[in-house]
């Protein structure tokens, strides 16, 4: 399987993006510290930056 951009890069970009969102609902007040969107929207992140960098069409084709 020849896998195209950087997906371990994209996966730590993703980590930080879902953090960041997460904190920002709970600074605001959207949601609360015991909510479960504070723990699930980084590991999304994670998730999606991971799943965009393998399945993302950048780079040179062969």
């Amino acid at each position: 399987m020849n896998r195209r951009g950087r997906p371990v890069l994209a996966a730590i970009c993703g980590f930080f993006l879902g953090l960041f969102i997460a904190l920002d609902l709970m600074f605001f007040g959207a949601v609360r510290l015991d909510n479960i969107a504070i723990t699930v929207l980084p590991i999304v992140g994670l998730l999606a930056g991971a799943g965009l960098a393998i399945w993302a069409p950048l780079g040179r084709r062969q």
